[in-house]
């Protein structure tokens, strides 16, 4: 589940037989880049034995299965962080924490840059290795508060892209 992600998405290899429908919707990335979208479909699924309908796009670009805010919000979701739970009416579910091994990110601003004051902006960043392995899939910045008047935006960011932006 990705209350950041706008529309639920699905990889094509999760579903690979799937009858799909053309899409009226283009989905783009946070660098504004566009996801390609094969199409959309309706998929039933069944989480510790609670069913679930999601209509959801379907990519050749991304490798998990995204239930985002639309979902969310069609099935009145209450997502309690502290608790690790979902609950959906009277139905509760325990969600769990992806782990992926060891994988660390360094991100950097890359040259001198200025946002005004009250202003958002792109800002150029570089990534550091550090030797470290990395998937080369799409991967996120979360949100950091970096002083009492700084915050760092949520950024998606694709694992192939040479040049970054934050």
């Amino acid at each position: 589940m990705d209350c950041g992600c706008e529309h639920s998405v699905i990889s094509r290899n999760v579903v690979p037989h799937a009858k799909l429908t053309r899409s009226r919707y283009n989905l783009t990335v946070a660098d504004k880049a566009n996801l390609p979208i094969l199409g959309d479909t309706s998929l039933h699924f069944e989480v510790d034995g609670n069913h679930f309908e999601a209509n959801v796009f379907v990519s050749p670009a991304i490798d998990d299965f995204l239930l985002g805010s639309d979902w969310l919000e069609a099935n009145r979701a209450k997502w309690d962080f502290a608790a690790g739970t979902l609950q959906f009416g009277d139905r509760v579910i325990h969600a769990y924490r992806r782990t992926s091994g060891r994988m660390c990110r360094q991100v950097t601003v890359s040259e001198n840059f200025i946002v005004p004051a009250r202003h958002e902006a792109n800002v150029p960043v570089k990534m550091s290795d550090r030797d470290i392995p990395h998937p080369a899939d799409n991967w996120v910045i979360e949100t950091k508060q970096l002083s009492s008047r700084v915050m760092t935006a949520r950024t998606l960011v694709g694992g192939k892209q040479k040049r970054l932006v934050a």
